[in-house]
């Protein structure tokens, strides 16, 4: 069975944006696309929808490269779904029942990424032997 997923350009928007929260500081598009393994021309057109969007800023020049324009704590994931998604919004029919209810059932989530910020993937990643069980039982 195929369930919706997030599109391929905004998984790996949202890989760069975590690759750029953890570094801390600028990179360059290659390194970026490399720690996220997705090519180089594909990084590039991400990390400009990126800048366009607010999420990322660039500098030209030997000390230049990508950097976050937010503090990681101040991005969350619901903000960059919704600028990715609004770009090619999905007509649902709403006279679908089957629509009605993913739409229902998917409001959770949409709520859970609203909260979840760059900062906490990063702190999540960096924590080695975390499971969802211990997620769950952490309140996360």
């Amino acid at each position: 069975m195929v369930w919706l997923a997030f599109p391929k350009r905004l998984q790996s928007a949202l890989k760069a944006l975590c690759c750029l929260a953890q570094s801390g500081d600028a990179m360059q598009s290659q390194k970026i696309a490399e720690r996220i393994r997705v090519p180089r021309a594909e990084t590039a057109k991400i990390l400009q929808l990126l800048v366009w969007g607010g999420f990322v800023t660039s500098r030209r020049g030997t000390k230049g490269g990508f950097h976050l324009a937010a503090d990681a704590s101040h991005v969350t994931m619901g903000e960059v779904i919704d600028f990715f998604l609004s770009r090619h919004p999905q007509e649902l029919d709403n006279d679908f029942a089957v629509m009605r209810a993913f739409e229902k059932t998917n409001a959770p989530c949409q709520k859970a990424f609203n909260r979840l910020t760059l900062a906490d993937m990063v702190s999540r990643r960096s924590r080695p032997g975390r499971n969802r069980s211990v997620d769950k039982a952490d309140g996360k």
